[in-house]
């Protein structure tokens, strides 16, 4: 009897410091390559957004630090078929303003909200999943060593292929973005060739909560499939 009541006691004081930990991170969104038939990149395109993300009590928050705006840019380009010539063009890169992600693992909630040149969109809906294959590669990035997952993304009719980079020694479950369900915090994720995203701070603190709200908006939130059909009728 007195062996059970002590596992009991070991079991809510461990569960008291994960519940009480808070985990606070900055993290990178920079894009490599340009979409479509455009692969080049103006320097303000190549300049990394930077994000706030802190996880606590189940629930996760990322915001965008710095907001953007509109920049036009000239860029130069070579064709094989003018060797030696450089022929310049512009390109309009559109930073968003404000941009946020929040996940509530207990009830599995997601919410994204993105304001760019002047639209906003609002998501709400349940907390995407994936099918992840971890594979047997290991790599150290920003300090932590780091195991290797892959899986594919499908959004807006096209397929993602997605890498992620997740450390072990963290034990929680979630990512950049709407990246989650790895076993460790996910530090690092490649979206195909064309964009990463990286933590390159995160700090751990144990025997703290901190209590994370959704930022109010007055925009009416849409599902994930709302927005898709939205989009691709180019609403």
């Amino acid at each position: 009897m007195k062996t059970k009541h002590s596992f009991f006691i070991l079991l809510f004081f461990f569960g008291f410091i994960c519940y009480s930990q808070t985990l606070k991170g900055i993290y990178t969104r920079q894009a490599l390559k340009g979409i479509g038939d455009t692969s080049e990149l103006s320097e303000r395109a190549k300049k990394p957004l930077y994000f706030s993300y802190t996880f606590s009590k189940n629930k996760s928050l990322q915001e965008l630090i710095e907001g953007g705006g509109t920049y036009i840019d000239t860029i130069y380009n070579e064709y094989k078929e003018v060797p030696g010539e450089k022929f310049a063009s512009e390109a309009i890169t559109i930073k968003p303003k404000k941009i946020f992600y929040y996940k509530d693992f207990s009830i599995s909630n997601y919410r994204v909200y993105s304001e760019k040149n002047n639209n906003e969109i609002y998501i709400s809906d349940n907390l995407p999943t994936y099918e992840w294959k971890l594979e047997n590669e290991s790599k150290i990035i920003s300090g932590y060593n780091c195991k290797k997952a892959t899986t594919i993304k499908n959004i807006l009719n096209k397929s993602q292929y997605i890498t992620a980079w997740y450390c072990e020694d963290i034990s929680i479950n979630d990512g950049p973005m709407d990246f989650n369900g790895l076993p460790g915090f996910i530090i690092q994720i490649e979206i195909d060739d064309k964009t990463i995203l990286k933590f390159e701070k995160i700090k751990i603190i144990s025997n703290t909560s901190t209590e994370i709200l959704l930022p109010e908006i007055t925009t009416k939130p849409i599902t994930i499939k709302e927005y898709e059909t939205n989009t691709l009728n180019g609403k």
